[in-house]
């Protein structure tokens, strides 16, 4: 898997650029849909999955432009963010909300799910707690040095974790998602929504709020 971040916005989000076996996967378009847009034609793949971590609008805010852009693209989300996250709920400037794509476009996702890319299957961990929808997407390389990937959005980061104090954050879900993510194995990078990768072993190591699920 070919992996590129593509970092934007006013709050320096991470969008990634996933490529296996000329497809692609965008996580999380927060903004400069042009930069985005770019990264998956300079690719040569064809863009096939929108998969977003939460609705938070500086995860989102260029959807439509990357939608109208790669025309053969799903959006991946879960049920209980896109309830919320397409309304005026989610409004933060200098961020615009997009529209809610069409429907034939959205696929909602829950926990266990598995998307298939290029080879490559992601799965679907639900990790509630900075949003009520959030969710991680891990993905395991092949070959007999395998490591696993982690999309973590904004549920884990380098040294601490995603905010539970926005509306629809819960710190009991919180704490039951890092016990999830603390299970993975140790070699796991992980790619956050903001800020440097990590590795599982590492935020076992050195993030007070894994530590004790370690």
């Amino acid at each position: 898997m070919d992996i590129t971040r593509i970092e934007n916005g006013a709050f320096r989000e991470n969008a990634w650029l996933a490529v296996c076996g000329g497809e692609a996967a965008l996580v999380d378009p927060g903004g400069e849909p042009e930069r985005l847009a770019a990264a998956v034609r300079a690719s040569g793949a064809e863009l096939r999955e929108v998969l977003l971590t939460h609705g938070h609008v500086d995860h989102i805010s260029a959807l439509g432009e990357v939608l109208a852009a790669f025309p053969a693209a799903t959006v991946r989300i879960s049920g209980e963010d896109e309830a919320w996250c397409f309304t005026p709920l989610n409004e933060m400037p200098p961020y615009r909300v997009p529209r809610r794509p069409e429907a034939g476009r959205v696929s909602r996702v829950r926990n266990g799910d598995s998307i298939c890319l290029g080879g490559t299957v992601f799965s679907v961990l639900a990790t509630p707690g900075h949003s009520p929808g959030s969710v991680c997407y891990f993905a395991r390389e092949g070959g007999a040095n395998a490591r696993g990937i982690l999309f973590s959005g904004d549920t884990l980061f380098a040294r601490t974790i995603g905010r539970t104090d926005l509306p629809g954050g819960d710190d009991a879900a919180m704490e039951r998602s890092l016990a999830l993510l603390a299970a993975l194995p140790p070699q796991t990078l992980v790619l956050p929504g903001h800020g440097p990768e990590t590795t599982i072993s590492t935020e076992l190591a050195t993030n007070p709020f894994l530590h004790r699920h370690g």
